[in-house]
C-alpha cells in the first residue's frame, strides 16, 4: 500500500493560511472590541448529527460541523469545519462440521463507505451597509468522490438584497485559484470564478428556513464546474439548542474517474484497469443537534 502524504501538505498549508487572516487585520478593526460572551470575543456553534443502526446489518454515521464568528465595526473573521464519516458493518457466517454436527463461525468487517471533511476561513470587510470585500481560503476531502485534496483562495465582493429582522438574501461573486488532486492522478491547478447566493427566512418566532447555492467554475476549462447546495429548516428549542434538518447536493460536471478492472471478453482478468467515471452527484440528508455558544 502506497501513503499519500499530499493531504497532510494542503492541510498544513491551510492552517498556516488561516493563521496568517489573524495577521493581516486591519488595525482600527482591532481597535474597536466586541463586547465578551460566553468564548471571549468569539460566537460559535456547534452541529452534531449521528445515527447507528444494529441487527443483522450495523451502520453507523457520524456527523459534526462547527462555524465561530469574531466581528468587529466593520469587519469580520469566520472560521468553519465540517466532519462526515459514515461506516458499515458486514457479518460473514461459515459451519464447520457436518449436516448434522457443525459449528457457525462469524467474520465482521467494517468497511468506511462515506468521508468527506472541510476546512475553511474567511475575512469580510464592509465597504458600505450593504456591500462586503471578501478573501477566503479553504481545504476540502471527498474520497468517494475521487477528491483526494481540495485546496480554494478565493477573492470577491458581495452585496446584500434584503437584509431586514425575517429575511436576508445575499449575493458573492469573486475569482479563485484551485490546487486539485483526485485520487490516483496527479494535482493540477487553475483559476475559477465562484458565485454564492444565500437566503435566509424566519419562519414564526423560532423556526428558520436557510438555503445557500456555491457555484463554482473552471476558467482554464469551463465545462470543468460544480455546485454544493444546501437548504435546512431549524427549530429552536431553547437559547442555546436547536434541532436541524438539512439537505446538501454536491455536484460535479465532470467528476473523477474511479480505475474499474478490464477482463477479455471470455472473462480473463488481463491485470489493467480502465478510467470509469464516478457519479456526478452526491447527496446527503443530515438531521443534527445545533448548540450555540
Amino acid at each position: 500500500m502506497t501513503v499519500c502524504r499530499y493531504p497532510l501538505f494542503h492541510a498544513a498549508a491551510v492552517t498556516l493560511g488561516l493563521a496568517a487572516f489573524l495577521a493581516v487585520l486591519p488595525a482600527a478593526a482591532r481597535a474597536d472590541e466586541p463586547k465578551r460572551g460566553l468564548l471571549g470575543l468569539w460566537n460559535a456553534t456547534a452541529e452534531l448529527g449521528y445515527v447507528v443502526t444494529g441487527g443483522n446489518t450495523s451502520t453507523s454515521t457520524f456527523s459534526l460541523g462547527t462555524t465561530f464568528i469574531r466581528k468587529w465595526d466593520k469587519d469580520a473573521l469566520i472560521f468553519k469545519t465540517f466532519i462526515l464519516r459514515g461506516n458499515a458493518a458486514t457479518t460473514t457466517k461459515t459451519a464447520v462440521g457436518t449436516e448434522t454436527d457443525y459449528v457457525v463461525e462469524e467474520t465482521r468487517t467494517s468497511t468506511l463507505v462515506a468521508e468527506n471533511y472541510l476546512l475553511s476561513g474567511q475575512y469580510d470587510h464592509n465597504l458600505a451597509k450593504k456591500v462586503v470585500l471578501q478573501v477566503g481560503l479553504s481545504w476540502d476531502r471527498n474520497r468517494f468522490a475521487g477528491v483526494e485534496s481540495r485546496g480554494l483562495l478565493t477573492a470577491g465582493t458581495g452585496y446584500a438584497w434584503v437584509d431586514t429582522k425575517k429575511t436576508h438574501f445575499k449575493m458573492d461573486a469573486g475569482l479563485t485559484y484551485t490546487l486539485r488532486k483526485y485520487i490516483g492522478v496527479p494535482a493540477t491547478s487553475f483559476a475559477g470564478f465562484r458565485g454564492i447566493a444565500g437566503f435566509d427566512q424566519k419562519i414564526l418566532d423560532n423556526s428558520l428556513f436557510a438555503s445557500q447555492f456555491i457555484f463554482d467554475d473552471n476558467l482554464k476549462k469551463p465545462v470543468d464546474w460544480r455546485y454544493d447546495w444546501t437548504s435546512s429548516v431549524s427549530a429552536a428549542i431553547s437559547k442555546g439548542l436547536a434541532l436541524k434538518a438539512s439537505v446538501r447536493l454536491l455536484y460535479a460536471h465532470l467528476p473523477a474517474n474511479q480505475p474499474v478492472p478490464l477482463f477479455d471478453p471470455d472473462g480473463t482478468n488481463t491485470g489493467l484497469t480502465v478510467p470509469v467515471p464516478l457519479k456526478g452527484l452526491d447527496t446527503f440528508f443530515t438531521t443534527s443537534v445545533v448548540i450555540n455558544f
